[in-house]
């Protein structure tokens, strides 16, 4: 796969998101997607008001969605339709941040194994690392055969980030 069919590959993933609603389409709903290559996936949100704790700097909750999705994104741009279930999941909040801020994630795949995918996500603002995780996801390549399949006969391919 290029890197320009990863970028559109990635997009409709993301257009899939968006379209089933849910969580992960509210937490991704300003999402640009600044760059995708196989392995390797970089997008922008700015924090508004719905992103913020009690404090008012971003909840740790929604950063570990970006790290979830993330890591969900970087997998999709190797071709995959689905992305498998998370087995596991780890996040470090590193500094803060806060609305009208911009967040860059940085998301890749470490290794893509035959049933598991490994993936480090980095969260910036501006040059200040805010928060890193790994996410770790049960990926059944057979099953994904399968929803690859499936998907060529549809017009938006599926996302699972559970």
């Amino acid at each position: 796969m290029t890197a320009t069919s990863a970028f559109r590959h990635v997009s409709h993933v993301m257009q899939a998101v968006h379209a089933k609603g849910g969580f992960d389409a509210f937490c991704f709903d300003k999402v640009s997607l600044l760059s995708a290559e196989v392995g390797h996936v970089r997008g922008e949100i700015p924090v508004t008001k719905s992103y913020l704790n009690a404090i008012g700097g971003t909840h740790g909750g929604w950063l570990s969605t970006l790290v979830d999705v993330g890591g969900s994104l970087a997998i999709a741009s190797h071709g995959f339709k689905t992305t498998g279930v998370s087995t596991d999941l780890s996040v470090s909040f590193l500094a803060a941040s806060g609305e009208g801020s911009n967040i860059v994630f940085d998301a890749r795949v470490l290794k893509l194994g035959r049933t598991l995918a490994y993936t480090r996500v980095d969260i910036f603002s501006g040059d200040t690392l805010v928060a890193t995780g790994s996410h770790t996801k049960f990926v059944a390549r057979e099953q994904d055969q399968a929803a690859k399949e499936a998907a060529t006969k549809e017009s938006i391919p599926t996302i699972s980030s559970e």
